[in-house]
């Protein structure tokens, strides 16, 4: 039977595909072939995207012979919604804190476990996103993410000092990464990034090349070879680069959200170019004169008419036409008249509809592209956002799978061997939707009062809450309630008596039978 490694080794053009190499050897012959595959998917993919993603798109049709006036009309054209489809989606997912643990439990950097709401302080793994700016940076993983199809990260552990644990956004466009199973794996088994070009024959660039066991550093020359530098061992166990992705198929193919609008793109800026055209040269009156006496130009030299030597008539003077001015004529058979303007609506109809369909294409809130409602209520506006919401629930889905992947990595990077066996760990994504702040903490209190649910499981879903400010709520708790012991107060009975709770009624006594037996 043909395994998927045999069929993947079959397919010459198949993207993402790692041949035959040894862990811990360098392979000349690979990185040579990782690099032309990384310039086959530029210019196939990357390069249109971040064209398009820049504003530099296919110019609309207009005819060969077309004046300057309508060649800059087809520049000034271009509707470049493509930056709005990146950013919105990015500038909605912000990973606000990491829960390591298995099935409601915690793994402690000393083997104990506790339950998962008790813990009070980050994680190693997540301090060391903090401390690398990853706060901020994690948009440009989700940038790239969604510009081109997928994203790369990268554990640094070339520093012996551990707390200098850097975290690394690799360039997608000089980024390219083999798989042993492109479809199911998160971790490359090798990768490959080019950090500059060459500039001349004395001026070389640099790559660096990782595989399971060691990383290469290489002069890119500017023959396009690559010279090994040197070898260092990251002791990671596994290639320290993980994988973010927008989408992917069945076959290890990743696309983002910018090539499939590509065509939808070009049709809008068409749209765009055809009611501009309208607009200047067919949006107003022309007027009309047949039989109107006007003046010819005379000759200085001779006081005569010129003469047009093409036609062999005297060559009129031109009227000078204005608002504030009248057309008069002494000939009785002078006539006036209009031609009618041609009317914008349709045009800018076709040119709405054109949004609506990229938008309906794209998965996204049609007001956030055109923007024309107003007064609505919350709920209304949420089911305006329910495509766009399930398309981010998506996306945080796949990127929460690999950024548990990347802490288990920092946590083998540190040492931290509970941490990397954490499989139950997950991130917390800040709550960025448009509901309404007091129906929501309204839920919460009914939650907690009626259905049981603890009160501190509450706080991590108020809107806009961050870990920081939850563990300084766990910090005045536990003050308020050792002020309530030294005072003598019971903070169960006071917690209910903030609640409005009534004291439980004795239950009632059994009512006497008929016969007088009980």
């Amino acid at each position: 039977m043909t395994t998927l490694h045999d069929y993947a080794q079959a397919q010459s053009a198949y993207p993402l595909v790692t041949a035959e190499a040894e862990p811990g050897t360098y392979d000349a012959e690979l990185v040579q072939e990782m690099y032309q595959t990384l310039r086959k998917d530029r210019a196939d993919v990357f390069d249109i995207c971040h064209k398009y993603f820049m504003g530099e798109h296919t110019q609309p049709y207009a005819p060969r012979e077309a004046s300057d006036q309508i060649r800059d009309l087809q520049e000034r054209s271009i509707t470049n919604w493509v930056p709005l489809l990146v950013n919105l989606p990015s500038q909605v997912s912000f990973v606000d804190g990491y829960r390591r643990g298995s099935f409601g439990e915690t793994n402690e950097a000393d083997g104990s476990s506790k339950p998962a709401g008790g813990v009070k302080r980050f994680s190693p793994e997540y301090e060391c996103w903090q401390r690398n700016g990853f706060d901020a940076k994690q948009a440009v993983i989700y940038r790239a993410a969604l510009q081109y199809g997928h994203s790369f990260v990268h554990v640094n552990n070339t520093n012996e000092d551990k707390k200098k644990l850097k975290l690394e956004v690799l360039s997608t466009r000089n980024t390219i990464a083999y798989f042993e199973d492109p479809i199911n794996d998160v971790i490359p088994v090798n990768v490959l990034t080019i950090k500059s070009y060459p500039r001349d024959e004395n001026r070389p660039g640099i790559a660096v090349y990782w595989d399971e066991i060691n990383r290469y550093d290489l002069e890119y020359t500017s023959a396009e070879e690559f010279v090994l530098k040197n070898t260092t061992p990251h002791e990671m166990e596994v290639c320290p680069v993980v994988r973010y992705t927008c989408y992917i198929d069945d076959e290890g193919a990743t696309s983002g959200v910018i090539r499939p609008i590509i065509a939808m793109q070009d049709r809008v800026n068409q749209a765009a170019f055809s009611t501009n055209i309208t607009a200047d040269f067919g949006a107003f009156k022309v007027r009309t004169a047949a039989g109107l006496q006007v003046n010819f130009k005379i000759d200085p030299a001779t006081g005569e008419p010129l003469i047009d030597p093409v036609t062999g008539k005297p060559v009129p003077e031109p009227i000078a036409i204005s608002q504030a001015k009248l057309l008069v004529s002494g000939n009785p058979d002078t006539k006036f008249g209009q031609l009618d303007e041609t009317p914008l609506q349709g045009y800018l109809l076709a040119e709405d509809q054109a949004v609506r369909n990229l938008a309906a294409i794209a998965q996204f809130p049609l007001h956030a592209l055109l923007g024309n409602v107003s007064n609505l209520s919350a709920e209304a506006l949420n089911a305006l956002e329910a495509q766009f919401m399930r398309f981010l629930q998506h996306l945080h889905t796949s990127w929460g799978d690999s950024h548990e992947q990347l802490f288990r990595m920092i946590c083998i990077a540190l040492g931290d061997k509970a941490g990397a066996d954490s499989f139950g760990g997950e991130v917390r994504w800040r709550d960025m939707s448009s509901k309404a702040f007091g129906a929501m903490l309204d839920g919460l209190a009914k939650g907690v009062e009626s259905l049981g649910v603890p009160k501190r499981a509450a706080w991590s879903l108020i809107p806009g809450i961050t870990s920081g400010q939850l563990q300084d709520w766990e910090e005045l708790r536990e003050d308020e309630i050792s002020e309530m012991q030294e005072l003598g107060m019971d903070p169960v009975s006071e917690a209910n008596r903030e609640l409005g709770a009534k004291p439980a009624k004795p239950a009632a006594k059994p009512a006497a039978a008929a016969n007088g037996n009980k």
